[in-house]
């Protein structure tokens, strides 16, 4: 299947039903579909680095062996939080108040597993460009960083940013507290749009429908679950692999019957 436009793809946020992405990588490399740049928001942002590299085999890996428990240990360690993603932004000031002395879940472990995953230096020198969201609670303010925005040495800080639910201690970069990009920008397409990306690839985690009415000029090729694939926080080892197999044939599927300007 080739392409005469570039060609982008944006992965959505949704903790550990981002198995199902990596699925999905393995069938976008089987039918050599190329792509010029991949965004993400949350898991997303972290399976984007998967993406850049096309480095499906760690990837796997590394999803197949990880146990996603996220759930239990927020029970046992955090502080209540009372707010949703989608009720931070209206109701930021109260959030603030709370999240701030929240003891939650330690991030480190976390930390030393992006540190080790990670290829900074390989992302920066691809061809394929590189994108997440982040909202900054500090400045109170969105963001939608490629690359070349995100200070060097520092990508993997950034991606845990894009990935901060509030299930985790606060943790500051330079100075500043971010949170989970999905409290603005779930889908992050529009960074795509505003480069220009008339063929989009979104790889969504829910089986849910979703609006694209903002983008009747786009050739949108969606990918997603018809079925529940899994809670955010909370995956078993069966599941992770279950998941990993759903995205590979639900993009099969679809990547053979949709066709790419």
């Amino acid at each position: 299947m080739n392409n005469l436009q570039k060609t982008g793809i944006a992965l959505e946020g949704g903790g550990a039903k981002g198995a199902y992405q990596i699925g999905v990588l393995k069938a976008i490399i089987e039918l050599n579909i190329q792509y010029d740049c991949v965004v993400g928001t949350s898991i997303g942002a972290l399976n984007a680095a998967a993406y850049v590299l096309k480095d499906y085999e760690n990837y796997y890996e590394g999803w197949r062996n990880f146990n996603f428990s996220l759930k239990d240990e927020a029970k046992k360690e955090q502080k209540s939080i009372s707010f949703k993603l989608n009720e931070i932004i209206p109701n930021i000031k109260e959030f603030k108040n709370e999240y701030y002395d929240l003891k939650g879940v330690n991030p480190d472990n976390f930390i030393e597993i992006l540190k080790k995953i990670i290829d900074e230096d390989g992302i920066r020198k691809s061809k394929i460009k590189y994108g997440l969201t982040t909202y900054c609670l500090t400045d109170e303010k969105p963001l939608n960083l490629f690359i070349e925005n995100i200070p060097k040495g520092l990508l993997y800080e950034y991606i845990f940013a894009s990935c901060n639910l509030p299930v985790f201690t606060p943790r500051l970069i330079n100075g500043k507290n971010y949170i989970d990009g999905g409290v603005f920008n779930r889908l992050p397409i529009n960074m795509l749009v505003e480069l220009g990306y008339k063929n989009i690839i979104t790889v969504r985690l829910r089986n849910d429908e979703y609006d694209f009415k903002a983008y009747d000029n786009i050739n949108i090729i969606d990918i997603a679950p018809h079925e529940f694939l899994s809670s955010s926080l909370e995956a078993t080892s069966e599941r992770i692999n279950w998941m990993l197999n759903k995205g590979y044939d639900d993009a099969i599927n679809t990547l053979n019957k949709k066709k790419l300007l």
